[in-house]
């Protein structure tokens, strides 16, 4: 074996790991669904959510599945009730503040399937809530946002600073306090902003210009052209278009 890969378990599978890889990266390069909100293959790693956390052999807590490197002869498990216990824990706490915008936020879907998975849905109607506070920077042109829907994430932040170069976004305040917003007198307008929309995971961050024209499951997906693809530097692109 080479001094670069490392063996490891997961869910009692034996594989191959890159030393020092990432739990959540060599789960899903087996196929194993790892629940998650602020992870990002392509942002700096900030195990904000707490979503992606697994069990480990001989490791007394769970662990961030997302910011925690594989060493030789590590057993992980993803599935384990340990585990799966932890990641309702985690969003039941996150649901506690979140507002029951579903069927009108543009993210429902998607982070109704991140929870369903693990049947960690099941508590989010009968959950006493309180919506979190917290101001609506004006993010012109093309970014809405509704923060009560924000878990802090930081996703937009790290964007800002990892791809963009541009710290339009910041975080102030600590705890449920927290609050993701702009510098003073600003907004969010350069070139890359629109991108951001993209990466939130849970409808805090909207399309201005068009917001309540559709809705995402009225939509379909379109290959772009060549040139299209091209431009978006390998990524897998696609076009959405009413139905």
């Amino acid at each position: 074996m080479s001094a670069e890969f490392v063996n490891v378990e997961v869910n009692g599978v034996a594989v191959k790991a890159p030393k020092g890889a990432m739990i959540i990266r060599v789960t899903d390069a087996n196929g194993v669904y790892v629940p998650r909100f602020c992870y990002h293959d392509k942002l700096s790693i900030a195990a904000n959510c707490r979503m992606c956390l697994v069990e480990v052999e001989k490791v007394p807590k769970p662990l961030p599945a997302c910011a925690t490197p594989v060493t030789e002869g590590m057993k992980i498990y993803t599935r384990s009730p340990r585990a799966i216990a932890a990641q309702k824990a985690t969003m039941e706490f996150l649901l506690i503040n979140h507002p029951l915008d579903c069927p009108i936020c543009r993210s429902g879907r998607g982070m109704r399937a991140a929870g369903s998975r693990r049947g960690l849905w099941a508590r989010y109607f009968a959950l006493h809530r309180r919506e979190a506070g917290g101001e609506r920077p004006e993010s012109r042109p093309l970014v809405s946002t509704d923060m009560t829907r924000c878990i802090h994430c930081t996703r937009c932040v790290r964007f800002g600073q990892d791809i963009a170069g541009l710290q339009e976004l910041g975080t102030t305040g600590r705890g449920e306090h927290m609050q993701i917003g702009t510098y003073i007198e600003r907004g969010v307008d350069h070139e890359l902003s629109g991108n951001i929309i993209d990466l939130c995971p849970v409808g805090a961050l909207n399309s201005k210009p068009f917001r309540f024209h559709a809705r995402a499951w009225e939509m379909s997906q379109h290959p772009l052209s060549r040139r299209m693809t091209d431009l978006a530097r390998g990524s897998t692109v696609t076009c959405c278009a009413a139905n």
